[in-house]
This record gives C-alpha cells, structure tokens and sequence, in this order.
C-alpha cells in the first residue's frame, strides 16, 4: 500500500515546496501598500513647484502638494511619503531605474517621452517662455536673434527656443539653480523654460520680466513606469487628479501658490 501511495506523497511535496518557494508577484500599487509609504521624485529647484523653504529645510511646493494627495488618497496619510530630489536630466532614469515611484517634477507630457514612460492626465498646463532683463534691451523673442539663451539640459526648452529663434545661441546648464545663478552674473541674454517655472524665478527677482506670449503650451503630467503592473497605479493617479479638479483643490493650489 504504502509502495503504491509514495509516488503521489512525492508529487504532493514537490508541489507543495514549489508553491512555498513561490513569492507572490506583486504590481506597483500593491507594492506602495505594503511598503506603506510613496516614493516621489520631485524637484527642489523650481519655485514654486519645487524647492527647499530655508526655513524649515522642507521640499515644498505645488508639485509637492499634488504627490502628498496622492499618497493621502493611497494610503490615507499624506504625510507616508519619502520625497527623492530629481532634475530635468535624471528624472526619467531614477524613474525606470525603481529609485522612485512616480516622478512629479514639471514634466511635460511628450511623445518622445511617452516612448520611454507612462503619464498621468495632466495635472496643470504650462508654456514655453523667456526671462529678461525688465530695463535690458531685449523686449521681444526678436531681440533675442544672436543671443545667448541660458536652458536647462533634459527640458523641451531648447527644442522650442531653437525653432523659434534659430539664430539663438542655447548655453545648457544640469539644473535651474546653476541656470539662474548664470543669469543672474550676466552670462546670458535670457533665460528659457516654462513660464511657470520662471514666474517663481521673477518672484524673487523684480528686476526680470517674462516675455509674452508662451511660444507653446506644456501640459505637466506624472511619471509613472510603463507595464503591465503599473496599471492599477495609474488608474489611482488619475483618480486623484480627477478628484483634484472636480473638487476644486487644482485651483487652490494654484492660488496658495502664485501660478496661474
């Protein structure tokens, strides 16, 4: 009996150590859960969509604010988030690499990057523009012909600088910081990006201007992983931007920080 009844006790155990040995494969969102705690790539250079308040040393700002809801809405606590500071260079690869799970970083939904990651709806919608000098001599995107225009490597800055002015002379610097520490020692005629982004810098600068009209409009969107497994993650983004402006918190936010 015992003889006949072997073979299928060593068929049960080897089944059953198979499925113990098994971890159960889990996608991104119900990593999030488990680990209890998002992972965001934000910027820290950007006012007022990120940067460090020399105050209390925190990251804060609009970007901040909308990957703090996504994690209240995740994981009911908005406060169960880790922010990881990224530039326009290293966002997408700290993104695929797993660093982070999903960027929210002034990032402009395009097809090239589509090609690489997945995006969100988008959640505001910027232009590309230029800052100058209030009483310098450039007063228009013409003046701008044979001048040097300051970007940022990694942004759609340069691209649409080039097409517009392309007797420009583009000058690319790693982040904002070393963008308007530049401009601000006369290193370049202007300084190019998103208008959003340069309303934080003419803040604190009175003595620039932005250039009118945006020479594009640039929806920012968040960074989420392609695959299979990022699918339920990206439906709870979603929601929650959807959320964001049927209740009116987009807007709000907009007011708290200055961007319209």
């Amino acid at each position: 009996m015992f003889r006949k009844l072997f073979p299928i006790f060593i068929l049960f155990m080897a089944v059953f150590l198979c499925s113990c040995g098994k971890e159960k494969h889990l996608n991104q969102f119900e990593k999030i859960v488990e680990r209890d705690k998002l992972i965001v790539g934000v910027k820290s250079d950007s006012k007022p969509f990120g940067y460090i308040d020399m105050n209390t040393l925190d990251i804060v700002g609009f970007d901040v604010d909308i990957a703090k809801r996504i994690a209240k809405d995740i994981l009911g606590d908005e406060n169960k988030i880790q922010l990881i500071p990224v530039t326009p260079e290293n966002r997408i690869e700290t993104l695929t690499s797993g660093k982070v799970d999903i960027v929210v970083a002034t990032m402009s939904i395009t097809k090239q990057r589509q090609e690489v990651i997945d995006f969100s709806e988008p959640y505001y919608f910027a232009g590309q523009s230029a800052a100058v000098l209030s009483n310098g001599k450039v007063q228009s995107y013409s003046d701008l012909n044979n001048k040097k225009i300051l970007v940022v490597l990694g942004t759609t800055a340069a691209t649409d600088i080039k097409k517009t002015i392309p007797g420009a002379f583009i000058i690319g610097y790693k982040n904002y910081t070393e963008l308007f520490d530049s401009f601000k020692n006369l290193r370049g005629d202007a300084a190019a990006t998103d208008d959003a982004i340069l309303a934080g810098f003419v803040m604190d600068n009175p003595d620039y201007k932005i250039l009118n009209p945006r020479l594009t409009i640039e929806p920012y969107g968040v960074g989420i992983r392609k695959g299979q497994d990022s699918a339920a993650l990206k439906y709870a983004v979603n929601r929650t931007i959807s959320n964001m402006k049927s209740d009116g918190s987009i807007n709000a936010l907009k007011q708290k920080w200055f961007v319209y």
